[in-house]
């Protein structure tokens, strides 16, 4: 974990008003989750901001949460963008990268292509929403039961319920901390990942 370049993407945040959450095509809970968790933690934490998870919506994840409709109002000139869980921009579902200057990339996927901005890879998590849980850990960025609840659903299938690698027990202990502190009931959870 790079604990600078946690702050860097924080204060990077805290820089703009208006932020969209994107993510890949075809995706996955661990995709989802990200965008609906940090999106809900960025507005936890900045009332005022304009943050948006948008691209395709798939219905058998709808229990993770809501993504945003946005019209052609979308803002080119200071608008953040933060890429999440897709290594390359041809994958990107929702908006194209290449319009704006102000981009991070948050992956675990091994490197493909950079993105021109600051790019946090870490292919030792098991998932984006493990960086994600480390972003907010780490950071001023503030979490509640559903965001915990949104970033456990992308760790646990990501990881494949905890067997594929990497896991270890930094994992382990991340979310045993997680599922503590914010009282979250694992059937629950388990059930519609099922």
């Amino acid at each position: 974990m790079n604990k600078d370049l946690l702050k860097k993407i924080y204060n990077e945040i805290k820089k703009h008003d208006t932020i969209y959450l994107v993510r890949h095509i075809g995706p996955d809970p661990d995709a989802i989750g990200s965008q609906i968790a940090l999106r809900d933690s960025i507005k936890l934490t900045f009332p005022g901001k304009k943050v948006y998870a948008i691209g395709q919506s798939v219905s058998k994840f709808k229990y993770i949460g809501k993504l945003d409709k946005i019209e052609n109002n979308i803002s080119y000139d200071d608008s953040l963008i933060i890429t999440l869980d897709v290594p390359n921009a041809a994958r990107i579902d929702g908006l194209s990268i290449d319009k704006y200057k102000n981009v991070i990339k948050i992956d675990h996927h091994p490197y493909i292509e950079s993105f021109n901005g600051i790019e946090y890879i870490d292919t030792s998590s098991c998932s984006a929403c493990e960086i994600l849980l480390d972003l907010i850990n780490n950071t001023k960025l503030m979490m509640d039961e559903k965001i915990a609840r949104s970033l456990l659903i992308g760790i646990i299938s990501d990881s494949n319920r905890f067997l594929f690698n990497p896991v270890n027990e930094n994992i382990l202990y991340k979310v045993a901390d997680l599922v503590k502190k914010y009282k979250l009931n694992l059937q629950e959870i388990y059930e519609p990942i099922y």
